[in-house]
């Protein structure tokens, strides 16, 4: 066992600081999803009233594209969307890390409002988000797929990590609306008014039911990790790539690949454990010896405990192919 083990609990997340860490770098937790959520709820609800975009879904990709208003974009320039600097933007630009070889320009406000606002523009004006704008302010899964289907993100699990925050955080009640059965969407068949909530006990769930997609992003959420052996690190949340991760921690994802010794974004899986800076040669933790679990390789372990893989095959006369056995005794130092 490591050394010293700190547990955070606030509501449904654990934070786990491995080696003791400040935690001045951290990810979201619970308690910074709540806060943002109260501090731009009403800036949400602005927004839907004049664009007609849903303000759960508004928060939803806030929450996400921000990391709860954590990340370094957002923090220096206002950016809560990740919008970029492109389309005519005559304003400030700030540059950091995303898909490209070298920092990308990103849009600098004033003030989150003005990012909310642009946001709704960017939409709007946008001409491959104008189907999203025939459905109903109460439809956030709809919303949620269709923001996917016309690429606001590249994560293949962008719309369910939307869904599992508004389903998480009950953010479908901000405006009004009720829990959405999975695979049920609003159909508009005339001008509704906001005094005409859904009521339909077809496509309301239960309170107590949890959608597929909230209990995957809970799941996913609670083995969030900010440091194993000394090293940074978290992990790839839902609706999260590489790149994404890049942005949020300022960081190439050339370095992301190193630090995690691999060649390809793809090779990373929701909640697999992203190293933050150069693992370690050896566990500096309490624990000698590791004993292999069914299915592991000698890489999940070296991620799991932040020691190099070259190192650990070395410790353990191995090559970095060799399969392991459960129960197989490794050493980690």
């Amino acid at each position: 066992m490591p050394k010293k083990i700190y547990m955070v609990f606030s509501e449904v997340i654990m934070v786990y600081i491995l080696c003791s860490v400040p935690l001045s770098f951290s990810a979201q937790t619970s308690s910074d999803i709540q806060s943002y959520i109260a501090q731009f709820k009403q800036v949400a609800l602005e927004q839907e009233r004049e664009f007609g975009i849903p303000a759960p879904i508004t928060l939803a990709q806030g929450i996400l594209e921000s990391g709860a208003g954590k990340s370094g974009l957002t923090r220096n320039a206002n950016n809560h969307f990740g919008i970029k600097a492109y389309g005519g933007w005559t304003g400030k630009i700030y540059l950091a890390w995303d898909d490209d070889p070298q920092k990308s320009p990103f849009r600098v406000y004033s003030s989150a409002a003005e990012s909310y606002r642009d946001h709704s523009v960017f939409l709007k004006n946008n001409s491959r988000y104008k189907p999203l704008f025939s459905k109903s302010v109460y439809d956030y899964r709809g919303w949620a797929n269709g923001l996917q289907r016309a690429g606001y993100a590249t994560s293949p699990t962008y719309a369910k990590a939307l869904i599992g925050y508004i389903d998480s955080y009950k953010l479908y009640a901000i405006n009004g609306g009720v829990k959405l059965r999975p695979g049920k969407t609003v159909t508009i068949t005339r001008t509704i008014t906001r005094a005409e909530l859904i009521t339909r006990k077809d496509i309301q769930m239960e309170e107590t039911e949890e959608s597929e997609e909230q209990e995957e992003f809970e799941r996913t959420i609670r083995k969030f990790v900010v440091e194993i052996n000394g090293v940074r690190c978290t992990i790839l949340y839902p609706g999260e790539t590489l790149s994404s991760i890049a942005m949020k921690y300022d960081i190439s994802k050339r370095d992301l690949l190193l630090f995690n010794e691999t060649t390809s974004e793809n090779d990373f899986q929701e909640g697999d454990i992203v190293f933050l800076g150069k693992k370690k040669k050896k566990y500096e933790g309490a624990q000698d010896f590791y004993k292999a679990k069914n299915g592991e390789s000698l890489y999940t372990v070296s991620q799991h405990f932040g020691i190099k893989l070259a190192s650990l095959t070395k410790m353990n006369h191995k090559t970095s192919f060799s399969v392991l056995s459960e129960g197989e005794k490794l050493r980690l130092k």
